[in-house]
Protein backbone atom coordinates (compact mmCIF):
# COMPACT_ATOMS: atom_id res chain seq x y z
CA UNK A 1 0.00 0.00 0.00
CA UNK A 2 1.50 3.40 -0.27
CA UNK A 3 -0.03 6.91 -0.40
CA UNK A 4 0.30 9.90 -2.85
CA UNK A 5 0.02 13.18 -1.45
CA UNK A 6 -0.42 16.93 -2.80
CA UNK A 7 -4.16 16.57 -3.07
CA UNK A 8 -6.53 18.30 -1.20
CA UNK A 9 -7.33 14.78 0.46
CA UNK A 10 -4.80 11.78 0.73
CA UNK A 11 -4.78 9.39 -1.91
CA UNK A 12 -3.99 5.69 -1.31
CA UNK A 13 -3.25 2.58 -3.64
CA UNK A 14 -2.60 -0.49 -3.43
CA UNK A 15 -2.85 -3.61 -5.67
CA UNK A 16 -4.15 -7.22 -4.38
CA UNK A 17 -4.88 -10.49 -5.76
CA UNK A 18 -8.08 -10.84 -7.92
CA UNK A 19 -10.51 -13.77 -7.34
CA UNK A 20 -14.16 -14.86 -7.40
CA UNK A 21 -16.93 -12.36 -6.99
CA UNK A 22 -17.72 -11.04 -3.13
CA UNK A 23 -15.28 -9.77 -0.64
CA UNK A 24 -11.45 -8.94 -1.20
CA UNK A 25 -9.14 -8.17 1.25
CA UNK A 26 -7.85 -4.52 0.67
CA UNK A 27 -3.90 -3.84 2.73
CA UNK A 28 -3.94 0.18 4.32
CA UNK A 29 -6.22 2.21 5.58
CA UNK A 30 -9.27 1.47 3.72
CA UNK A 31 -12.35 2.32 5.98
CA UNK A 32 -16.21 2.64 4.87
CA UNK A 33 -15.84 6.62 4.85
CA UNK A 34 -13.18 6.45 2.53
CA UNK A 35 -14.22 7.30 -1.20
CA UNK A 36 -13.39 4.59 -3.44
CA UNK A 37 -12.27 6.37 -6.37
CA UNK A 38 -10.48 3.08 -9.04
CA UNK A 39 -10.67 -0.52 -9.08
CA UNK A 40 -8.27 -1.64 -12.78
CA UNK A 41 -8.66 -5.19 -13.65
CA UNK A 42 -5.04 -5.95 -14.71
CA UNK A 43 -3.34 -9.40 -16.18
CA UNK A 44 -0.32 -10.44 -15.80
CA UNK A 45 2.08 -10.77 -19.49
CA UNK A 46 5.02 -9.09 -20.86
CA UNK A 47 3.96 -6.29 -20.01
CA UNK A 48 0.86 -6.38 -17.66
CA UNK A 49 -2.04 -5.58 -19.56
CA UNK A 50 -5.22 -3.36 -18.10
CA UNK A 51 -7.94 -5.43 -19.02
CA UNK A 52 -11.16 -3.47 -17.46
CA UNK A 53 -11.94 -0.54 -15.26
CA UNK A 54 -14.10 -1.77 -12.98
CA UNK A 55 -14.99 0.72 -10.24
CA UNK A 56 -18.54 0.94 -11.26
CA UNK A 57 -18.43 -2.75 -9.92
CA UNK A 58 -16.88 -2.37 -6.49
CA UNK A 59 -18.34 -1.15 -3.46
CA UNK A 60 -16.25 -0.65 0.09
CA UNK A 61 -17.82 -3.06 2.06
CA UNK A 62 -20.63 -1.15 5.16
CA UNK A 63 -18.91 -1.95 8.30
CA UNK A 64 -15.83 -3.26 7.56
CA UNK A 65 -12.45 -2.03 7.19
CA UNK A 66 -9.94 -3.04 4.76
CA UNK A 67 -12.40 -4.80 2.39
CA UNK A 68 -13.97 -3.81 -1.16
CA UNK A 69 -16.77 -6.19 -2.74
CA UNK A 70 -18.14 -6.90 -6.00
CA UNK A 71 -20.70 -9.50 -7.14
CA UNK A 72 -20.17 -9.85 -10.73
CA UNK A 73 -17.02 -10.58 -11.99
CA UNK A 74 -14.72 -12.96 -11.23
CA UNK A 75 -10.55 -11.98 -11.46
CA UNK A 76 -9.14 -14.82 -10.59
CA UNK A 77 -5.21 -15.67 -11.41
CA UNK A 78 -4.94 -11.86 -11.93
CA UNK A 79 -4.67 -8.36 -10.31
CA UNK A 80 -6.42 -5.55 -8.99
CA UNK A 81 -5.24 -2.18 -8.50
CA UNK A 82 -7.35 -0.26 -5.97
CA UNK A 83 -6.93 3.80 -5.49
CA UNK A 84 -8.91 5.43 -2.51
CA UNK A 85 -9.28 8.94 -1.08
CA UNK A 86 -8.84 8.71 2.38
CA UNK A 87 -11.49 10.23 5.04
CA UNK A 88 -11.05 13.49 5.79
Amino acid sequence: MSTISGLSVPIATAIIPGGASGEHAVPGNLTPDCALLSVLHVSEGAPPAVEADLTSEFSITAGASGTIENTTTDTTGDFLIVTWALAE
